[in-house]
């Protein structure tokens, strides 16, 4: 089975990290290469939940196979070419010296053995994509979530202020 992992540490704490990749429908939120998500399931986290993903001209599900919060997530991939048996990711949290080392793996399973090179060739593809994915999710974190913090606090200082406004007037 073709295997391909990239890393990348990010300056935050595992919960900060898992917030992100545990809200499932978001995606689309911080991974510029999905243009749409959208839960297709009932359950919004954990085994089961289901979300589709548009990329460009084409969209495929994502199925979550595996959910042990702050450690990881796997999901199966379908909608792809049928010369794939399953194609599977995973997310992998770990604390690391800066804060989170995270992981992505994509695993392809060919449908017979003589598609095996395909397969390889495929995890090489998502390989690529995963790296951005992975670069993505970090730029988000570290830069784009403190900003939103920082948004939040100040609507929540402008109500408070017009609430104590509107008692002395």
């Amino acid at each position: 089975m073709p295997t391909v992992t990239r890393k990348i540490n990010v300056s935050c704490s595992l919960a900060e990290a898992w917030e992100v990749l545990s809200d499932f429908g978001e995606i689309s939120i911080w991974a510029r290469n999905v243009n749409h998500s959208c839960l297709l399931s009932h359950r919004q986290e954990g085994m089961g939940a289901t979300r589709r993903i548009q990329t460009r001209n084409s969209s495929v599900t994502e199925h979550v196979t595996r959910w042990e919060e702050l450690r990881r997530i796997s999901y199966e991939i379908r909608g792809l070419p049928p010369v794939f048996k399953q194609v599977l990711n995973t997310w992998s949290l770990e604390p690391s010296e800066i804060g989170v080392q995270l992981s992505l793996q994509i695993e392809i399973i060919p449908i017979r053995r003589p598609v095996t090179p395909i397969a390889g060739l495929a995890c090489l593809a998502f390989g690529r994509i995963n790296t951005r994915m992975l670069k993505d999710i970090k730029g988000f974190i570290e830069d784009v979530m403190p900003l939103v913090k920082l948004e939040d606090q100040i609507s929540l200082l402008e109500q408070k202020i017009e609430e104590l406004e509107s008692q002395n007037e």
